[in-house]
């Protein structure tokens, strides 16, 4: 070590390291090559997929091109010898801030014969208005098929039943109703569902069921294992990410949930698309289904069942073990470190300070990351503005959090041991490790196996086996970093760039394993870690500089810029309008003379907009049927007509609480009270009937009514053409919106009588 530590270089060239394997680790999820010999026929998979999408129109649930997907669809099943059934149905979703109605046409249909016990294998073919869902779900629709094809084949001791979803992209409605309302529900004792959110990437194992010993059996495959760990599924389960799956937990069975997600820029846009759809990804989460309802079938689903923490390394192998084993490994740890940390202390003073440099640089590190990317939110107008090149402001967390570190360990850290150094980072680890195994108990799977090995080496320090200490301690690093680099990548592809500041808290624990092994002697103490500081500092100041100036937005990487053209009550004439804060691009600008401020009553805050010619519509059409009081109750019932449109939004304005709602024959009863707005999509919702209820002596409501045509009209072609390839329709994609506001008479309830 010694000849490591009189080097002037080894501390520049640590730092060089560290921020290099941050800027490149994505390279450890990169999708693993199509295997032509592997079961899995990816080529085949991607042609039947070409053949269902046709001329790749995007097909929201109850559309004409959804029936022409839905047709293709079935043709291409029946191809494969299964006999599908469509349901139809009209269902309503109640939810705490909108309830959701749409016409469903699932389609479910048996590999082998029908029984209980069913392993099911699930996905999605409604897109949203804005894309075709090539990857999202048309890859998961491919891979169910070519499934099925393989499974049909085997001489299975489980049913098959395969389930492709209508309505998902709407609020997971054909999957609820699934598992409401369809008798096959209660058939099923394990899903496989395969789900996007990206156009490319590695295949994850995204959520299991709880507890998830059985549903674990996914991962024990011979070929390349999606990633997984038990800290993505966990903070997958905290944050507001819905699939199908969501649904399909409600069963109480075991589950495997496997999505994609690279490339994020073109997700629920025109640019997913076959031609940007990743056939390494297709294949990886086709070869993982298969794998994962392999398993499946592989148990008779009644095997004792325990909660597990686990991770994969490198997709190769899986660590899988109890939990309460996790928790026990990083108290030891934590015991193991602070007697190491005791030992190595000259003086109580020294102890506290070895113990509080290694929170004290990591917390400095990631604030100043944070900071940073604050700084460079607040400077541009973009929501996303590293999607374009996330290179730069990958490169400014990374830099300003290991400047960040640098600082404590220069003021404070002279005159320290590295022994002491080593055992207050590890200290930290285990103390990070038990935070989260108390508040997340998955995510301390990212702590367990590097603390495991520290707690080897603090013992073998501590009893003067110097080389099992040394060893174990280089395992522990390794460790650390095979499994938290790629863990990052992954999380920040799902959170995306903007959002992973707090990540550069790796690359700093990282520099706090291995600093000690590169301890300058106290010549060279100030000299080289003020250098080195500098030199981090004005690595930093250029991504700052970088990710201030470059392009937020490219061709492959562009901005959500949908368009609505909007006239109806309350407007003194039609208007274009965008959303975002970003302004609309010259080239549109010089079509439409676009400002901000607000667009009453659609819109109450700020909006862009621009006087627009108006669009020929049928219109919104609202007879009132019934108008009563009973029982100090006001009953209105109301027949809704929008012929043209693809689909309608009801909001009840005001704060009078409606005590009843009700759609069509679709009531909506939900526990927590009814909502204020709803939705209703596809061409069902052109002629509905209404019946609400709210408090005799309340305020009467004012009812909002927006009418939505997917699309624009030739009328705007010249706006639309001037739209640069920077940008792109979004979600909802552009749109004709008809506004219709229905004020009733507050003094006295008028119409027939029941």
């Amino acid at each position: 070590m010694s000849s490591i530590q009189q080097s002037r270089l080894a501390l520049p060239i640590l730092l060089v390291l560290i921020c290099l394997a941050y800027l490149f680790r994505g390279v450890l999820v990169i999708p693993p090559a199509v295997d032509p010999d592997h079961p899995f026929n990816t080529a085949r998979a991607f042609e039947r997929l070409g053949r269902i999408l046709g001329d790749e129109r995007p097909h929201p649930v109850d559309t004409a091109a959804n029936d022409a997907v839905r047709e293709r669809l079935l043709s291409e099943i029946e191809m494969l010898g299964f006999e599908p059934v469509v349901g139809d149905v009209f269902h309503c979703k109640e939810g705490r801030r909108r309830g959701t109605c749409a016409r469903l046409r699932n389609i479910a249909f048996w590999v082998t014969e029908p029984g209980p016990n069913a392993v099911l294998i699930a996905s999605h073919y409604d897109s949203v208005p804005a894309g075709p869902g090539a990857s999202d779900d048309g890859a998961g629709v491919a891979a169910s098929l070519e499934i099925a094809a393989l499974l049909k084949a085997q001489d299975l001791n489980r049913p098959v039943l395969v389930l492709i979803t209508d309505g998902e992209e709407i609020g997971l409605m054909g999957a609820e109703y699934f598992v409401k309302a369809d008798p096959l529900a209660q058939m099923v004792g394990a899903v496989v569902n395969m789900e996007a959110r990206g156009v490319a990437g590695l295949a994850a194992l995204i959520q299991t069921s709880r507890p998830n010993g059985r549903d674990l059996a996914v991962l024990d495959s011979t070929t390349r294992l999606p990633a997984a760990s038990s800290l993505n599924a966990d903070i997958f389960d905290l944050l507001p990410n819905d699939t199908d799956m969501t649904e399909f937990l409600a069963l109480d069975i075991d589950a495997a949930n496997l999505a994609f997600a690279g490339r994020p820029s073109l997700y629920h846009t025109p640019g997913d698309n076959l031609a940007n759809l990743d056939q390494r990804s297709l294949f990886n989460i086709g070869a993982s289904g298969l794998a994962a309802a392999e398993a499946f079938l592989g148990q008779s689903g009644d095997e004792q069942d325990v909660q597990l923490l686990y991770v994969d390394v490198l997709g190769r192998a899986v660590l899988k073990f109890p939990v309460w084993l996790g928790g026990f490994v990083l108290g030891l740890s934590l015991l193991c470190a602070f007697w190491l940390l005791w030992r190595e202390g000259r003086s109580v003073r020294h102890r506290l300070k070895l113990l509080a440099l290694p929170p004290l640089a990591l917390g400095v590190g990631v604030l100043l990351a944070i900071l940073a990317n604050m700084l460079v939110d607040a400077v541009r107008a973009d929501r996303f503005f590293g999607a374009a090149y996330p290179m730069a402001l990958r490169g400014l967390h990374i830099a300003v959090g290991l400047t960040g570190a640098l600082i404590p360990y220069t003021f404070l850290a002279r005159a320290s041991e590295a022994r002491g150094l080593l055992a207050g980072a590890w200290v930290l680890l285990a103390l990070v490790g038990g935070l989260a195994f108390v508040l997340v108990p998955g995510a301390s799977i990212a702590f367990v196996p590097s603390a495991t090995m520290f707690a080897i080496a603090a013992l073998g320090l501590g009893l003067g086996l110097n080389r099992l200490g040394n060893i174990a301690a280089a395992s522990g690093i390794g460790v650390f970093v095979i499994l938290l680099l790629p863990l990052t990548a992954l999380g920040e592809t799902g959170l995306l760039i903007e959002a992973s500041a707090p990540f550069a808290a790796i690359g700093v624990m990282i520099f706090l394993f291995v600093v000690p092994y590169v301890w300058p002697p106290e010549v060279h103490f100030l000299r080289r870690f003020w250098l080195s500081g500098l030199a981090t500092g004005g690595v930093a100041i250029g991504f700052l500089v970088a990710s201030l100036v470059v392009p937020a937005h490219s061709a492959d990487a562009p901005r959500g810029l949908s368009v609505t053209h909007i006239q109806g009550d309350g407007l003194d004439g039609a208007y274009y309008t965008v959303p975002g804060s970003k302004p609309v691009p010259e080239p549109m600008r010089d079509i439409a003379p676009f400002e901000r401020g607000p667009l009453e009553p659609v819109y109450s805050g700020s909006v862009q907009h621009a006087p627009a010619p108006g669009f020929a519509s049928s219109g919104v059409l609202v007879d009132i049927l019934e108008d009563r009081i009973a029982d100090e109750i006001r009953i209105l019932s109301m027949k809704v007509s929008a012929p043209d449109s693809d689909r309608l939004v009801f909001v009840f304005e005001g704060e009078t609480k409606l005590s009843a709602m009700q759609i069509n024959t679709q009531r909506f009863d939900p526990e927590d009270g009814l909502p204020n707005a709803y939705l209703c999509q596809g061409r069902a919702c052109r002629n509905v009937r209404m019946d609400f209820a709210f408090g005799a002596s309340d305020p009467v409501p004012e009812l909002g009514i927006y009418a939505a045509r997917f699309g624009l009209d030739a009328g705007s072609d010249a706006l639309l053409e001037a739209r640069p390839d920077t940008a792109t329709a979004r979600q909802m994609g552009d749109n004709r919106l008809i506004v219709k506001m229905i004020t009733f008479d507050p003094d006295e309830a008028t119409g027939p009588a029941p």
